[in-house]
């Protein structure tokens, strides 16, 4: 662990089950081991290998593997459009890999026709379930991070010195929005226990019931996750409007919102996602005030090695508080003790079911 005030250090280190990821097409591969006779190989969706978010970690997911099995090497490809799925998951197959990780829910047509046209090839992918049935090597690798993202929202609810908020994703897609609802209900939460008024831009979640696996709602939209202009151009608008602290659930689109806070000034701080931020961006860090994260790079790992030893098996892993597949990370030396104390109570009360992480379950503050 970096840090002893990181809550991951609380929640503990769950076994990760193997998982799939969804992959890009190549304008790049790079050979982390040229020795080994397992390949494992990586499509990273357009956001790009150094994306500091999803992609960059099941990257470091298959070198953290090389590192346990000298046996592997590991390869990837960079998608530059959507239009570059298939033909770098066909490449790789030809190349013989022994899996495939694809990163990222909008890989899902491209892996799940690779995966049920070649059922013996071993797939991974990321943040995703494709509907393969002809597949006999396929594991899915899913985060409830509506979890986590639910700390971060009571953090950032209880840390502002405006009483507002913000959130914003890179797509519309289940990914992004699951994230995006559990740091609303976070927010909710809080007001309704604290009795504050604390106000959320950027998403407002559907009323009623939704379909298990659906976070509908309205909210801020990038439309990919590589615009960082538009990343900070949006930032700056919360700002604008009074919040204080802003949750961008869009990649490498984040590090506009970084820029924002800079120029914002210190009074205005980031929540980083998918990794650590300040592990991911340490000349930042003063900026994150806590991280929402998700295993990618763990799963990605067990999933490599497993695949390497002849013990993977396809299905479904999904990550959570309680096996450490999710994690909240404070990063701010300003959080107080008391706080920190809070969240892991909530944690405790997400993990046994008594605390709902769905928003529709509270007032609108």
């Amino acid at each position: 662990m970096r840090r002893i005030n990181r809550l991951g250090a609380l929640l503990g280190a769950g076994a990760l089950v193997l998982g799939t990821v969804t992959i890009g097409v190549a304008t790049t591969v790079s050979v982390a081991s040229a020795a080994g006779k397992f390949k494992a190989c990586v499509v990273t969706d357009t956001g790009g290998i150094n994306d500091h978010s999803f992609n960059a970690s099941a990257w470091a997911g298959l070198q953290n593997a090389t590192k346990q099995d000298k046996n592997i090497t590991a390869s990837y490809l960079s998608s530059t459009s959507s239009a570059s799925y298939t033909p770098n998951i066909n490449k790789f197959i030809s190349q013989g890999c022994g899996i495939i990780v694809t990163v990222g829910f909008l890989m899902d047509g491209a892996t799940a026709t690779a995966a049920n046209a070649h059922p013996n090839q071993k797939f991974a992918i990321v943040d995703d379930v494709p509907n393969a049935p002809k597949s006999k090597g396929l594991l899915a690798l899913t985060y409830d991070t509506n979890q986590d993202a639910f700390l971060g929202g009571y953090v950032a609810a209880a840390m502002s010195k405006t009483g507002v908020v913000a959130t914003y994703g890179g797509a519309d897609i289940p990914p992004v929005t699951i994230y995006m609802d559990g740091f609303v209900a976070g927010v909710r939460y809080y007001d309704q226990h604290m009795h504050k008024h604390v106000k959320v831009l950027g998403w407002t979640p559907s009323k009623g019931n939704r379909a298990k696996g659906q976070y509908n709602g309205k909210g801020t939209f990038v439309g990919n996750f590589t615009d960082q202009t538009a990343g900070k151009t949006i930032t700056s608008g919360f700002f604008a409007d009074g919040a204080d602290i802003v949750f961008p659930v869009a990649g490498g689109v984040g590090l506009g919102s970084v820029a924002a806070a800079q120029q914002a000034g210190k009074k205005h701080s980031i929540m980083w996602v998918d990794s650590d931020g300040c592990f991911a961006e340490k000349a930042d860090c003063s900026y994150f005030i806590g991280s929402v994260t998700k295993g990618v790079t763990t799963s990605v790992e067990n999933a490599v090695l497993a695949a390497a030893k002849g013990t993977f098996k396809p299905g479904s892993y999904v990550g959570t508080l309680a096996n450490g597949g999710v994690q909240f990370y404070f990063d701010s030396p300003t959080v107080p003790a008391s706080l920190k104390a809070t969240v892991q109570q909530l944690t405790k009360g997400i993990e046994s079911g008594t605390i709902s992480v769905d928003p529709t379950k509270y007032p609108v503050g």
